[in-house]
């Protein structure tokens, strides 16, 4: 289809401005849960607690292994993905408390 004689009107209507309201505190302290939460995945014990001869089977024993040392890798790439957005939501939670306490001074009003 040749669409280069075929004109095209393109109009925008704006009815009304969306709002986004943000509570800087509840981000901050998303941010220190965020990193609590990471602290305790990555200190989580060993799976080694039971001895093989508790699991039966040599081949159950190992496959049991397996599959507890890719949890314990997973764990400790998931805390350290939690800490690093413990770590923006703190940081960005303290950035809009800075802003808006430095508009309320420019301003003179409340937040």
């Amino acid at each position: 289809m040749d669409n280069s004689t075929r004109s095209l009107a393109i109009s925008a209507t704006v009815e009304a401005m969306t709002t986004l309201r943000v509570d800087a505190e509840a981000i901050r302290v998303l941010g220190e849960d965020l990193t609590a939460l990471a602290t305790v995945l990555g200190s989580l014990g060993s799976h080694g607690a039971l001895p093989h001869g508790d699991l039966g089977h040599q081949q159950v024993a190992a496959g049991l292994d397996e599959l507890l040392g890719n949890w314990t890798l997973m764990r400790h790439e998931l805390a350290d993905a939690i800490a690093d957005l413990g770590q923006a939501a703190g940081e960005a939670g303290t950035a809009y408390l800075v802003v808006e306490r430095g508009l309320t001074e420019v301003l003179g009003g409340a937040p």
